[in-house]
């Protein structure tokens, strides 16, 4: 008899162990080779959430029914009795590795929940959060994020599910708050027809955007979550910028300027561009500006 053919443990022998890894290999092999076509042809067609889920998903059937199958048939090992005997080890393993199973359970979850997509803008906490990224990846353990400086940030999964998430995309639009200060309260209602005027001129600020992005707000507007906060409101109207009387201190006041923009990655230049020409207007009209 032949080494190969010599049991080693119980009735597996070299030969059947061989054999194992080659259906390992293969399993990985196809596994991935199946996760690139689906990609590459679903990604235009369904859009890259839809088509990288669709991979994942088909990427660990192939993976579970090749080690079902391998331990099964080509081990030709009794699975139950297996997992029995490695009750208590299991036990261990469990206990030593509680953070590795959490990210696991989590990225499952996060599959299933969904609370971010790939693409989303977002912002992941505790306290400090992250900054706003955009979700590049999901995998089983880790989000992976990449910031407006470019930088790459890999959130553990359980953190997604039990920190803080700010999800920007999904609720369409984001506030902006600038906070102004005027020498002479009686300036408020000119000030006030000035900054609506400019922002109106904004193509980056709400409501006066393209008609491809006005569609997209009104679609917005039919999300439950969308009219919760609106209430009633179903028009881009609601999201016209306001001008509020904050604080009075002698003759000189804090407005608070609220104005709505659909990308929040771009906010910082958004608003550097609209202070800028509104301060440019506000001098030209001779209307004084106060330090905070």
């Amino acid at each position: 008899m032949s080494w190969l053919e010599t049991p080693i443990i119980d009735n597996v022998r070299p030969l059947d162990i061989a054999a194992f890894l080659l259906l390992m290999v293969a399993a990985i092999l196809v596994a991935r080779v199946g996760n690139s076509l689906i990609r590459k042809y679903l990604d235009e067609p369904v859009g890259k959430r839809l088509s990288k889920g669709v991979a994942r998903s088909y990427q660990y059937t192939v993976m579970l029914v090749a080690i079902a199958f391998g331990f099964g048939s080509v081990l030709a090992l009794d699975l139950s009795a297996m997992f029995l005997s490695l009750g208590i080890a299991g036990i261990a393993v469990a206990l030593a590795s509680q953070q590795i199973i959490q990210n696991a359970i989590a990225g499952i979850l996060i599959s299933i929940v969904r609370p971010i997509q790939l693409e989303d803008w977002v912002e992941v906490g505790p306290i400090p959060l992250n900054g706003i990224g955009r979700v590049r990846d999901i995998t089983l353990m880790n989000t992976v994020l990449r910031d407006i400086d470019g930088r790459i940030i890999t959130v553990p999964n359980s953190q997604i599910m039990n920190g803080k998430v700010i999800n920007y995309s999904r609720g369409g639009f984001t506030a902006v708050n600038i906070p102004l200060w005027i020498a002479n309260v009686s300036d408020l209602e000119r000030i006030t027809a000035i900054i609506r005027e400019e922002a109106d001129l904004n193509p980056n600020i709400l409501p006066k955007v393209s008609e491809d992005g006005r569609r997209t707000v009104v679609k917005l507007f039919e999300r439950r979550y969308v009219r919760g906060i609106f209430g009633s409101a179903n028009n881009l109207q609601s999201l016209s910028p306001e001008v509020h009387l904050a604080e009075v201190q002698g003759t000189r006041a804090r407005l608070n300027v609220r104005l709505w923009i659909a990308e929040p990655f771009k906010k910082e230049e958004i608003v550097s561009g609209f202070l800028r020409s509104l301060t440019e207007k506000i001098k030209a009209e001779g209307i004084e500006l106060r330090d905070p």
